[in-house]
């Protein structure tokens, strides 16, 4: 799941920076971890290219790419929101700005779903 979201983070940036940004732009990817309680959350952020918010309301459904035909399959994002969600209990979000970077948020249980049922 967190492949998924680096992979997608490092194109992003990489991205950017073939298609013309500053001389000085560095890609960068950032994974930052918090301490919640009862919850721990999990946020990556990148500098790349963005989300297009056409794009970012449907960003966690199947088929679903930002890449061109032929790169992507726009499996990884559904398949993070079903671990995420399905598996664990937890939320994942996702926030962009077209041209600037995009962040994805996950907040984990400490209890979630899959260490009840094995309980």
């Amino acid at each position: 799941m967190f492949l998924n979201l680096f992979a997608n983070g490092f194109y992003a940036a990489t991205k950017r920076q073939r298609e013309g940004a500053k001389p000085d732009f560095r890609p960068t990817l950032k994974v930052a971890t918090r301490e919640l309680g009862d919850a721990v959350e999990v946020r990556v952020r990148d500098n790349g290219t963005g989300v297009v918010p056409e794009i970012r309301d449907k960003l966690f459904q199947p088929f679903v790419t930002t890449k061109p035909t032929g790169e992507g399959t726009g499996l990884g994002l559904s398949i993070a929101w079903d671990i995420v969600t399905q598996q664990h209990g937890g939320t994942i979000a996702v926030d962009s700005r077209e041209g600037e970077f995009t962040e994805f948020t996950i907040r984990l249980p400490r209890h979630g779903q899959a260490a009840r049922s094995s309980a």
